[in-house]
C-alpha cells in the first residue's frame, strides 16, 4: 500500500513552488479585497486552501466576506457582486442562501462569498455563517501530517465517483473528509472503521445533542444540531463502504484514479437502449443543485405517469452537460391493446350488478363481462398503447419542478436508439464493473 499512497500524494499534492506561488496570490488578492471592503466588514480565507487540504489539480480560492448583523441581505448582496466585478475576470453572479461571485484571480477560480459576523455557529443568521467556524476548527485541531491523509481520503472518494456533496453527486463533502480523519487518525483509519460501520451510525468530536433520522451521521463540531453528513445518499455510502473493504483487501492506484468506462460500440448501445424513453431538452441556467433535484423530481413523476398507465419501469436515469435528459427503462416500449379489468368477487350481490351493468354498455369494453375464479372481469381496450403517447399526452399536466415545468415546450421526445448520443453516460450506466476495476 505505501507504493501506492507515495504514488498518489506525489500526483495530487502541491510542490513547495506551487504553494508559494498560491500564497503570493492569496496574498494579493486579500489586500485588494481590504481595499474595497466597507470598514467593519473582515475579510477571510476559507476552505481547503485555508485549511491547506486543497488537491493540486482541484482547487479554487474561497474568500468570505463577514458583515456585521445591521446590513441588510441584499446590501451583503450588493456590495459583494460588486467588489468582485472590480476584482476578478470572467466573473459571475452565482446564487445560494445569499448571491456571491465566482470569477478568476491570476488564474486561480476565486469565488467571494459574504456572510454575517455570529458568536458561534449555533447563532448563524444564514446557513454560510458556519463556514468560518469550519474553517478555523479543522485550522486549530488538524494537524500538519494529517493533511496528506486528507488528501488521500478526496481522492479515494473522487476517484470512486463520492467526493462532493452538491446535489449533483450526493456524497462526502471536504469538511466530512476532513473531520473523518481527525475521528481516526489517518486515510487507512477510515477504510477500517468504515467495515464496522452498522445499520445506523452516529460520529462525532465534540458532542452529541440530538437525535438525527439519516442513518450516517457526523455531528457538526461546531453545531451540534447539524448533521455534517446530511446530503449524503445511501447508495454513495454503501459505494464507498465497498470500495474500502476492496481497497484494503487489494489496494490499487485505480481506486485513486480510474480508467474511464470501456466504449461501447453503437449498435451495442441501440440494443440496450431499445426499451427506454426519454425527454430532451436544454435545461435552464439555474445551479446544478436545484437542477439535480428536479430532474430527480421529474424521472419519478414521469416514471408514475407510465406505471398508472400499467407500463413496468425498471429504472430511471438523468444526465445534464449542455443538454438535459430524464431517461426510463420499461419492461416494454408497447402494451397489448387490450387488458384484463378486474371486478367484485360474484358473491357481492350489489357491486357485481353495478359493475356488469357498467361495462355491458361501455364503448371501451371489447366484448361483455364474464366469470372467472370467482370474480367478475371485462377485456377492455387501453387508452394508450405507446410509452411515447402516454408521455406526448401527460407530459403538460405532469410536473416536474419549478424551472424544468418552463422548459415544456422544448422537449423532445426520444425513444430506444434515439437516445445514443449521449454516449459518454450510457458507457458510465452500462459498465459492468466499478471504477477501480477497470
Amino acid at each position: 500500500m505505501n507504493k501506492i499512497v507515495d504514488e498518489v500524494l506525489r500526483r495530487v499534492s502541491p510542490s513547495p513552488e506551487e504553494e508559494k506561488k498560491l500564497h503570493r496570490t492569496v496574498g494579493r488578492l486579500k489586500a485588494a479585497i481590504d481595499e474595497k471592503k466597507p470598514p467593519g466588514v473582515e475579510s477571510m480565507l476559507v476552505g481547503s486552501v485555508a485549511k491547506g487540504t486543497y488537491l493540486r489539480d482541484a482547487l479554487d480560492i474561497d474568500f468570505f466576506l463577514i458583515f456585521p448583523p445591521e446590513y441588510r441581505r441584499e446590501q451583503l448582496a450588493d456590495i459583494t457582486i460588486t467588489l468582485g466585478k472590480q476584482i476578478l475576470e470572467q466573473w459571475m453572479v452565482q446564487y445560494a442562501e445569499h448571491p456571491y461571485i465566482r470569477g478568476y484571480y491570476e488564474g486561480y477560480q476565486t469565488d467571494i462569498v459574504p456572510c454575517y459576523r455570529v458568536k458561534s455557529a449555533r447563532e448563524k443568521l444564514s446557513a454560510v455563517d458556519r463556514t468560518p467556524f469550519h474553517t478555523a476548527y479543522i485550522i486549530h485541531h488538524l494537524k500538519e501530517e494529517q493533511k496528506n491523509e486528507v488528501r488521500l481520503l478526496k481522492q479515494f472518494l473522487r476517484g470512486i465517483g463520492c467526493y462532493g456533496a452538491e446535489a449533483k453527486t450526493e456524497g462526502f463533502s471536504g469538511y466530512l473528509t476532513e473531520l473523518m480523519v481527525l475521528k481516526y487518525g489517518t486515510f487507512a483509519g477510515v477504510l477500517e472503521a468504515s467495515q464496522k460501520w452498522g445499520r445506523k451510525v452516529v460520529l462525532y468530536l465534540e458532542e452529541e445533542r440530538q437525535q438525527f433520522d439519516e442513518r450516517f451521521v457526523f455531528v457538526d463540531p461546531v453545531d451540534a444540531s447539524r448533521n455534517v453528513a446530511a446530503a449524503l445518499s445511501m447508495e454513495k455510502l454503501e459505494m464507498f463502504i465497498t470500495a474500502a473493504r476492496e481497497f484494503l483487501r487489494e489496494p490499487k492506484i485505480t481506486f485513486f484514479f480510474p480508467n474511464p468506462a470501456a466504449p461501447i460500440p453503437d449498435a451495442t448501445l441501440k440494443e440496450k437502449l431499445r426499451n427506454f424513453i426519454g425527454i430532451v431538452f436544454t435545461p435552464p441556467p439555474i445551479p446544478d443543485d436545484i437542477l439535480y433535484p428536479q430532474l430527480r423530481k421529474a424521472a419519478s413523476h414521469l416514471a408514475t405517469v407510465l406505471e398508472q398507465h400499467d407500463f413496468h419501469v425498471i429504472d430511471t436515469t438523468w444526465y445534464a452537460d449542455g443538454e438535459a435528459f430524464i431517461a426510463i427503462h420499461l419492461e416494454r416500449l408497447t402494451l397489448d391493446e387490450v387488458k384484463l379489468h378486474m371486478g367484485p368477487p360474484v358473491t357481492e350481490h350489489e357491486h357485481a350488478e353495478s359493475f356488469v351493468e357498467k361495462w355491458r354498455h361501455s364503448p371501451h369494453a371489447v366484448q361483455k363481462p364474464f366469470e372467472k375464479d370467482g370474480r367478475w372481469w371485462v377485456k377492455i381496450k387501453r387508452e394508450h398503447v405507446s410509452a411515447v403517447d402516454v408521455i406526448a399526452h401527460h407530459l403538460n399536466d405532469t410536473n416536474l419542478g419549478k424551472n424544468l415545468n418552463e422548459c415544456k415546450n422544448d422537449m423532445r421526445i426520444y425513444e430506444g436508439a434515439q437516445l445514443v448520443e449521449f454516449r459518454e453516460h450510457w458507457y458510465e450506466y452500462f459498465s459492468d464493473k466499478y471504477p477501480w476495476e477497470r
